[in-house]
């Protein structure tokens, strides 16, 4: 009998994951119309991502400051350009988008722009997924004030580069592309696509 009960209340908590899977999956993919898509885009401070990842900087800083000072002002680095990485991830995805879109409408123009804005954004989210994965584990490896782990001082500068794509360039190129692709469908819109990413 308990069983028998047990193996209901199994078999119902896994039809009830799989509709809610199924339902996260469905609901997870705004669809978004090409005429608001530019406001779907978060902007990126290219700037700031350079000031993050300068090398003198971090050595400066490494210098001037207490080690306690010094590891609380990388922690604070780490999670601004943490965020920053996130931002150019959430604009890649929703730019493959627009290109998706645009080789189904199927004008011959747009269609080779939108192919270089879909390498440009893949590009972009290769180097996104892999230095937020390195991102995320130093922030969880990296000495804090109270625990002391054996893992050496992280260097801000080495994110700059993800394999053979460097993220500063790779992004300014994906905003070229996005610019060539969008004056093309949407000329009035230019500047408000340019500030947003």
């Amino acid at each position: 009998m308990i069983f028998t009960l047990l193996t209901s209340l199994i078999i119902a908590w896994g039809a009830i994951a799989c509709i809610y899977m199924l339902r996260r999956a469905w609901t997870r993919f705004p669809r978004r119309d090409l005429d608001d898509i530019v406001h779907f885009l978060y902007p990126v401070d290219l700037e700031l991502a350079q000031a993050l990842l300068d090398p003198a900087l971090e050595f400066e800083s490494s210098w001037k400051l207490s080690r306690q000072e010094f590891r609380r002002v990388q922690r604070r680095r780490m999670r601004l350009y943490l965020e920053i990485v996130r931002r150019m991830s959430h604009n890649s995805k929703v730019l493959v988008e627009f290109g998706n879109a645009e080789i189904h409408r199927g004008d011959a123009d747009s269609v080779e722009m939108a192919r270089t804005l879909e390498q440009r954004a893949v590009e972009v989210r290769l180097y996104a997924v892999l230095t937020l994965w390195k991102l995320r584990f130093w922030m969880w490896a990296s000495p804090s004030d109270l625990i002391r782990r054996p893992i050496p001082r992280p260097k801000m500068g080495s994110l700059r580069r993800a394999g053979d794509l460097d993220g500063i360039q790779t992004y300014d190129a994906l905003k070229s592309a996005a610019a060539a692709a969008f004056a093309h469908r949407q000329p009035g819109e230019l500047d408000t696509l340019t500030r947003n990413l």
